[in-house]
């Protein structure tokens, strides 16, 4: 395992689906923030594909194969990396305005909207022992790999926008921490991404204040 697959296995797994957890692979762009800076934690398309594999996305075999594609790619990669990431930007401008119980960013949603359209020749319904379901095409070239993975993420999108689940989406309670999730504590009164990390830096301050 490369040294820069054991960075992205690193990124920790906390939004409860997947297209959050994508979402939360940069700190720093959130409204309000104090940080001095945006922090990515995703620098290349390599890094992208690892964490695609990291989460569970794609399996060995298409990691393995589209590891090499893009490394025989390489400057090419670029754009389509800039076109990952700018489609997760959108997502974030489209879904941390819900979690804070805002209105929707109808640019945001015409963007997934245009995906949803452009990305729908990436899948077909197939059967299998266990019924049909869908099922993603090889991605056997830079322009499909960028297809693939933007249509995963917007039909995981799409699927939690019109769920009963988008009412457990929220956003850390930490105002510099930008990761959403959903809340599926039995209370609902989940507050942080992470226990261990948001919410003892909060009450680390709040001790602080009444020291």
């Amino acid at each position: 395992m490369s040294i820069g697959q054991l960075k992205i296995n690193a990124i920790r797994l906390v939004g409860g689906l997947g297209v959050l957890d994508f979402l939360n692979t940069c700190d720093g762009r959130r409204p309000g923030t104090s940080l001095p800076e945006v922090v990515d934690k995703l620098s290349s398309l390599e890094d992208v594909v690892h964490w695609f594999f990291h989460a569970g996305l794609i399996d060995h075999q298409e990691h393995e194969q589209l590891i090499q594609q893009v490394r025989a790619a390489s400057w090419q990669a670029l754009p389509v990396f800039r076109q990952l990431i700018d489609f997760r930007e959108s997502l974030y401008r489209l879904l941390l305005p819900v979690a804070l119980g805002q209105s929707v960013d109808h640019s945001a949603l015409d963007t997934l909207n245009a995906v949803l359209a452009s990305s729908a020749g990436q899948r077909s319904l197939v059967p299998t022992p266990e019924g049909v379901v869908w099922r993603w095409h090889p991605m056997d070239s830079l322009e499909a790999l960028a297809q693939g993975f933007i249509g995963r993420l917007a039909v995981q999108a799409a699927a939690l926008l019109t769920s009963d689940d988008l009412l457990r989406l929220k956003a850390c309670a930490t105002p510099d921490c930008d990761w959403l999730f959903l809340d599926t504590s039995k209370n609902g009164r989940r507050r942080w991404c992470q226990m261990n990390v948001c919410g003892a830096k909060e009450k680390a301050k709040r001790a602080a204040g009444h020291a």
